[in-house]
């Protein structure tokens, strides 16, 4: 008997102009992959979609189609299908519009629409079909039909969820098993192998990996982790924003230029859903994709990447000398001309006993969007009032049930963008001030069923349902590698430039010019982003430290 292949994803069109020029424009292009429809009662026929168990990729709907769209077509596609991408469709010229550009900021403010999208002046508009294309790209992102990696693992199992999580952040589709589910016992069946307690990955070629590290799984996925031999101009350690940026502009200027990265590629700012206020992208743009995109942008410029390896030490025979990078595992060496530390920083682990059962498999330091798919109909909590804590609770409030965000002050509006504040208020995610996790409380299976919050005003404690728990709060930089002669402050930020008191700095340039403005205790050694004291905690911030650190590395280095 034929195997039947799944109904093809739909782009829906709601839409009542009679010449039905959007839906002729996209079935000539799209109709051998996507099912694309014209809706007329949009709300009922959503609902038929999602009865059959059909896939929405895209929603097209016009400000001026029956049943005002704009309101219900949108609420009822975020609703049925919350990976759907979704536009109002505008006539060109139609963003000068008064009421049509305040329907467009309300629309995008509440969550209902990604953008919009100008109808199309013929079937070949190139524009209207790179901001479609642009669309479902997006969407294919969220679905697991992409080729990719299948991980076999408990969810009880703190290796299944790092590994889910780190090959989610490298652009790759992730599919996860339980070892007892039919799809895994057929896998392993085949192949020979049998479930020992460890995750079982399954890599885009079908091979399979055995409980990989973290390097194992950069050679699968196509990543270097060696070493140069010979020395390089610029080493820089981390490949998040700051980190990306230096290595563009020091490849793009000649330097050569090595990447030193223990996790993935993005740093922190990798694990945000969507970050909206990035110059250049009016939809928004994922962390993840951020990423990638700087990543192929500095290796297209030369520079070299060691991934799955993490600097352990740092020496310098004298101020003249170049730096000699100790790097694990395996304690291999690297000599470099001037080194760039843009290491960032890590969540601060919550000091409650009774979570540390829960960490890696319900308590998660983060937020991933392989993690965010796993909650749908689960209460959540999220923890923290910054950037990052709303970005994973607007996207975690797409498949939970309930979302809460905790914090311990009494407003966000100090630490939080307001974009992001009103999009919560938009969304309904609760949010519980003046609080704090004081406790936690499992189901009969062991598993994360509640947390115990307390009100720091009154001492009074409450237990709340929570079935994961994502913590986005504190920092804690990754400083405590370095050697004594780089200055810090008590917390282990990098102190930089004329920040650094005279009294602590040494030779040169104790009672002479102070450090450069990035530039730590150490001449030629330099800190950007997250990591150094008093800087700006943005993705923006970080990219132009990163950027303009690497005039200071070409000063230093006509000076050696």
């Amino acid at each position: 008997m034929p195997v039947l292949s799944p109904p093809a994803p739909v782009i829906a069109v709601v839409d009542p102009d009679p010449a039905e020029r959007v839906a002729r424009a996209l079935r000539p292009r799209y109709s051998s992959h996507y099912d694309v429809v014209s809706l007329d009662t949009a709300a009922d026929s959503l609902a038929a979609l999602h009865a059959d168990g059909r896939s929405v990729a895209l929603v097209l709907a016009s400000a001026d189609a029956p049943e005002h769209p704009d309101e219900g077509v949108f609420s009822h596609a975020t609703r049925l299908f919350p990976e759907a991408r979704r536009a109002l469709l505008i006539e060109w010229g139609a963003w000068a519009d008064a009421d049509t550009a305040a329907r467009v900021l309300r629309l995008m403010s509440d969550l209902l629409i990604d953008f919009y999208v100008v109808r199309p002046a013929d079937p070949r508009d190139e524009d209207f079909h790179h901001a479609v294309t642009e669309y479902l790209r997006d969407w294919r992102a969220t679905t697991p039909e992409r080729r990719g990696f299948t991980i076999i693992g408990s969810d009880i199992t703190p290796r299944t969820h790092l590994l889910s999580a780190q090959l989610a952040r490298s652009g790759l589709a992730v599919t996860r098993l339980d070892p007892t589910s039919p799809p895994a016992v057929e896998l392993l069946g085949r192949a020979g192998w049998s479930y020992r307690g460890a995750p079982v990955v399954q890599t885009a070629d079908g091979s399979l990996l055995d409980d990989p590290d973290d390097r194992a799984i950069a050679h699968a996925t196509g990543l270097s982790t060696g070493l140069p031999g010979s020395p390089v101009d610029v080493a820089i350690v981390g490949a998040g924003p700051s980190g990306l940026a230096a290595a563009v502009y020091a490849a793009s200027e000649g330097l050569s230029a090595l990447v030193i990265e223990r996790g993935s590629v993005g740093g922190q700012a990798g694990s945000s859903s969507l970050i909206r206020n990035y110059l250049g992208f009016p939809r928004g743009v994922a962390g993840a994709e951020l990423a990638r995109r700087a990543y192929q942008q500095a290796w297209a410029f030369g520079a070299r990447f060691a991934h799955a390896r993490e600097a352990t030490g740092l020496a310098r025979a004298d101020e003249d000398a170049a730096f000699t990078l100790t790097v694990g595992p395996g304690d291999e060496h690297v000599v470099a001309g001037s080194v760039v530390l843009a290491t960032g920083i890590a969540y601060r682990r919550l000091s409650v006993p009774a979570l540390r059962p829960f960490v890696g498999t319900s308590v998660f330091y983060g937020a991933s969007s392989v993690e965010a798919r796993a909650q749908r109909g689960r209460a959540v909590v999220v923890v923290g009032g910054g950037n990052s804590a709303g970005q994973a609770a607007l996207h975690l409030a797409r498949y939970a049930a309930s979302v809460a965000l905790l914090v311990r002050g009494p407003s966000l509006a100090a630490s939080m963008s307001s974009y992001l504040i009103a999009q919560l208020d938009a969304l309904g995610v609760e949010i519980v001030r003046d609080s704090r996790v004081v406790g936690a409380q499992p189901d009969d299976e062991g598993r994360l069923a509640a947390i115990e919050v307390e009100h720091v005003t009154d001492a009074v404690r409450e237990l709340r349902p929570c079935h994961a728990l994502f913590v986005t709060i504190g920092a804690r930089p990754h400083t405590e590698w370095l050697p004594d002669s780089v200055l810090r402050d008590r917390w282990g930020y990098l102190v930089t430039g004329s920040s650094a008191p005279d009294e602590d700095l040494p030779d040169p340039w104790r009672g002479g010019e102070p450090p450069g403005s990035l530039e730590t205790s150490v001449p030629g050694l330099f800190a950007v982003g997250d990591t150094r004291r008093s800087s700006l905690k943005r993705v923006a911030s970080a990219v132009g430290e990163g950027s303009v650190v690497i005039s200071a590395v070409h000063a230093h280095l006509a000076a050696r």
